[in-house]
């Protein structure tokens, strides 16, 4: 009989044998499906990028592009103005001709729902058709393509406004897909590995007898690889088969701002065939690498004698693991590539299983010289006497408590970075231009919004750096008073009295020697700029109270430089009169100055939020398959440690041992090493999400009470995970010893 015919046989005639294969079988499938899913994001991204290519500023033989964005109910609106015709080598719809526009299907819904003063006056022409969603980043993009006369678009702006078109949104979610590959993968080994963990006793003495009888280490091998690979290759295969489905699941999750096309998740054959063949290779492998002791001492196994403690040096495993990992931060902080973090990462997690038998071997030695209780002596003596077992039930939970408190560490350090939006108050909306051509677009917008009818307050500040005698600078605009206190979150206060230098309180600054540089637009080449000195005795007055995020910026009047004519920047603020006007002013400015990005608070703070939505929303379902994976491995261990225990409660049962008292055993059993083990997993994930953090700036951590949340949450699942011995234990005590 060769070693398949003899598996098949096994799990025809042994009822746990085929619960076994079965659960192993399903959480093959689990892993595979998950994988396979997240492998998928980055080619998912790609193609994102791809369909939306042709969106970016560019400048060439067919036609010009000038790319700008909008802003519309909470919502973002990409414009591009274009004249010529669309580059073959991108994907691109036909251009339209002069005077027509092209809309997105969800923005000519908005444009046809609210009135025309508020969206649909921005895109000044005919409106002769909406773009495919193969055209589109998402579904729901709001986009509209401007026609324009040759030669009337701004080549050079074109030009600019195609640099850093990468969307960081991107990047974010290829890396957030290769950490939950590593981080979602693990706890589907283990979840696996508990499975077939369900009838390992029995195995061992079912393959030790085949030893002892004469089967050659290499017949035994064959014999689990072929009931490995029976339960390996059918969970394989459905996961493969449920990964489609999922993928409808996929598309409706949001990112970036919007949901996905149903093709972005098609995975590529070589993509499924690395799967296919990977995921049950190391099952098999494991469940290989697992027969040492049969394949060894065949009599030992058979006797259930009791294995080796683990030793100290397995704190090593910390120091390697901690090594590699700065490693892999250094690698990504000066290459950029996250090859080495994420293996690094995958170390940390795996030396979890390697120092954990350790520390539960040592807490059970503790326990069990402390404390006389019947129940915490039956657990300290199992956690002594096979610490590996016994750390093996808790060791998903671990995992998944590492995953929450990196998440919890990650996302309040995230939020710090909302906010911003410079000096201005939130309703303004601002611009940064040349300063050559301020003035004629100031008056532009100003005679857009009389001919619209609409109330707004239109201020030029240029932009300066001021510096002391001492050569320390301060960035700083030239504007009054009086508009600064309209239009600005500096704390003026009254404006009565000559002409001034404004400083942030506690921040004074000489009355001499001071000079006054113009900044350089952003995007020139050879930028040019003009330096005024003050004159001396220039009154110099300190502001009042103001928003922190302002501090350290400084206010010149006008009356004490002259204007920077010719070289520098300038920033044109306008601020509606009222809320209602708010859109009407943003549709009054785009037809001023098609193809300008006016910014905004707003604008800033719905990115921000966005990206901080979309993180929240990842981390979420990342960390509910993680704690359902890990409990159920926990619930699958904790009975499998019953079955492998079967003579053993057996004997305690007949000798008069509660099964109640067996039960609190085996939830101390549970709970020991959970304590230990997830306070340890959730100081690592803060450490390990600190130095992740470090590649996104030079930024505070944010520790908050919340970083708790997981280890306790550990610990209550491991307990409650444990209650599954239950049913067992008491099937146990209604069987008759001698079928032992």
């Amino acid at each position: 009989m060769n070693p398949v015919q003899l598996a098949l046989r096994v799990l025809r005639v042994d009822s746990r044998s085929r619960l076994s294969a079965l659960l192993t079988a399903a959480g093959v499938a689990v892993a595979t499906a998950l994988v396979l899913f997240l492998a998928t994001l980055p080619n998912a991204t790609d193609a994102r990028m791809e369909r939306s290519a042709w969106q970016q500023g560019s400048v060439g033989e067919h036609g010009v592009t000038l790319t700008s964005r909008d802003f519309f109910q909470n919502q973002t609106i990409t414009r591009l103005d274009v004249s010529g015709t669309a580059d073959p080598a991108n994907p691109a719809p036909n251009y339209p001709a002069p005077g027509e526009v092209l809309l997105s299907p969800r923005l000519a819904d908005l444009a046809g729902k609210y009135p025309s003063h508020e969206l649909a006056d921005r895109f000044a022409g005919k409106v002769i058709g909406t773009l495919d969603e193969n055209h589109l980043k998402f579904p729901e993009q709001l986009v509209a393509v401007v026609g324009h006369p040759p030669g009337t678009v701004d080549a050079e702006a074109a030009e600019i406004s195609g640099f850093g078109a990468v969307d960081t949104s991107d990047f974010l979610l290829k890396f957030m897909s290769g950490v939950g590959i590593v981080l979602l993968a693990i706890p589907s080994m283990v979840l696996v590995a508990s499975a077939a963990r369900l009838t390992a006793a029995r195995r061992e003495r079912r393959l030790a007898a085949l030893r002892l009888a004469g089967a050659t280490p290499g017949q035994v091998i064959g014999v689990v690889t072929a009931e490995t690979a029976v339960a390996a290759v059918v969970g394989t295969v459905v996961g493969l088969l449920l990964s489609w489905p999922l993928r409808y699941l996929g598309v409706v999750i949001p990112w970036g701002g919007g949901t996905w096309l149903l093709s972005d998740f098609t995975p590529s054959p070589i993509t499924v065939v690395l799967i296919g063949l990977l995921i049950p290779t190391l099952v098999v492998v494991a469940a290989v690498l697992g027969l040492r002791r049969v394949v060894r001492a065949p009599l030992g196994a058979a006797m259930s004698h009791v294995p080796k403690r683990p030793k100290a040096w397995r704190l090593l495993a910390l120091v390697a693991a901690g090594a590699f990992f700065l490693f892999g931060l250094w690698t990504a902080e000066e290459t950029g590539g996250l090859g080495f973090l994420l293996a690094a990462l995958a170390a940390v997690l795996l030396s979890a299983s390697i120092v954990g038998p350790w520390l539960t071997g040592m807490l059970g030695s503790l326990f069990a010289s402390m404390w006389r209780k019947p129940s915490m002596l039956l657990a300290g003596r199992r956690l002594r006497s096979d610490p590996k077992a016994a750390y093996r039930s808790v060791s998903g939970i671990v995992l998944a408590v590492f995953v929450g408190s990196m998440a919890l560490t990650l996302l309040p350090s995230f939020e710090t970075f909302a906010g911003g939006g410079r000096s201005f108050k939130d309703p303004v909306l601002y611009l940064d231009v040349p300063t050559a051509g301020a003035v004629e677009q100031e008056q532009r917008i100003k005679d857009q919004l009389a001919s619209s009818g609409t109330a707004a307050t239109v201020v030029r500040a240029e932009n300066v750096i001021l510096e002391d005698p001492d050569g320390n600078i301060a960035v700083g605009l030239v504007l009054s008073c009086q508009d600064a206190a309209a239009v600005t979150r500096f704390g003026v206060g009254d404006c009565a009295g000559p002409p001034a230098v404004w400083t942030a309180a506690g921040q004074p600054l000489p009355s001499a020697g001071l000079k006054v540089q113009s900044t350089p637009p952003s995007g020139v080449d050879d930028p040019q700029t003009q330096e005024i000195v003050l004159p001396d005795g220039v009154p110099v007055r300190q502001m009042g109270e103001q928003d922190p995020e302002v501090d350290g910026s400084v206010i010149i009047d006008p009356a004490l430089v002259p204007a920077f004519t010719e070289h520098g920047e300038t920033t044109l603020a306008v601020k509606p009169a009222n809320e209602a006007d708010r859109e009407k002013v943003r549709t009054a400015l785009a037809t001023a100055l098609p193809g300008e990005r006016f910014n905004s608070r707003e604008l800033r703070l719905y990115e921000q939020q966005t990206m901080l939505g979309d993180l929240k929303r990842i981390t979420a379902i990342g960390l509910g398959l993680t704690a359902l994976l890990a409990g159920a491995s926990a619930a699958i261990t904790a009975a499998s440690s019953v079955v492998d225990r079967r003579r053993t409660f057996s004997a305690l049962i007949a000798a008069g041992t509660p099964v109640r008292m067996l039960g609190r055993a085996l939830r101390t059993e549970a709970a020991l090493p959970a304590m230990v083990a997830t306070i340890g997993a959730g100081v690592a994930g803060t450490a390990v999400a600190a130095g992740i953090f470090t590649l996104f700036g030079d930024y505070p951590v944010v520790i908050s009470g919340w970083i708790l949340a997981p280890v306790v949450i550990g610990m209550v699942v491991a307990v409650l995970a444990s209650s599954s011995s239950g049913p067992m234990l008491r099937r146990i005590s209604a069987e008759r010893i001698s079928d032992e």
